[in-house]
């Protein structure tokens, strides 16, 4: 029994040994991370220049086809377009209301997949408080490289979050 067991170790890793690593294996690839990490930047200035000017077509090629947007107390919204109608049907920024995306960590997992986490910062003047308000929320965005480039494949955000001192 026990040299059964031997042999079947033996064959087990004789067949393990000769296994050729697969081309995909991201262990194994060589991954140009600057060159990731600048493609992420210049999809995030396109997404801020996006909304700042309320120019959806712009905001669609951020969007991968089948892409997911969570909105913390809604339910999930799938697909390119559904997404920049669900954003284009959010109200509107206070008069003079403006909304800056602080990142917070980049990481790129491998040639196709990388995630961004950062924290929204709206201000705006209530004249209810007669002062100037700083909202935040939180951000988790997986972004992957489609035949359009990268872009957003799921966004998560957590509104209205209190930052720690």
């Amino acid at each position: 029994m026990k040299s059964r067991f031997l042999a079947s170790l033996a064959v087990l890793i004789q067949v393990i040994s000769c296994q050729t690593l697969n081309p995909h294996d991201t262990n194994t690839e060589r991954i140009d991370t600057a060159r990731i990490l600048a493609s992420i930047d210049s999809l995030g200035a396109v997404v801020q220049k996006a909304h700042d000017t309320k120019d959806n077509n712009l905001l669609a090629t951020t969007w991968a086809k089948n892409g997911a947007l969570i909105i913390a107390g809604s339910p999930p919204v799938y697909g390119r377009e559904s997404i920049v109608t669900k954003l284009r049907n959010m109200p509107s920024l206070p008069e003079g209301g403006s909304i800056k995306m602080n990142i917070v960590e980049v990481q790129v997992i491998n040639s196709e997949w990388a995630y961004v986490f950062g924290i929204d910062s709206l201000r705006y003047f209530s004249p209810s408080k007669k002062d100037t308000v700083n909202e935040t929320s939180t951000f988790f965005v997986l972004v992957r490289k489609t035949s359009e480039g990268w872009q957003t494949y799921r966004e998560t955000l957590s509104p209205n979050q209190r930052l720690c001192p």
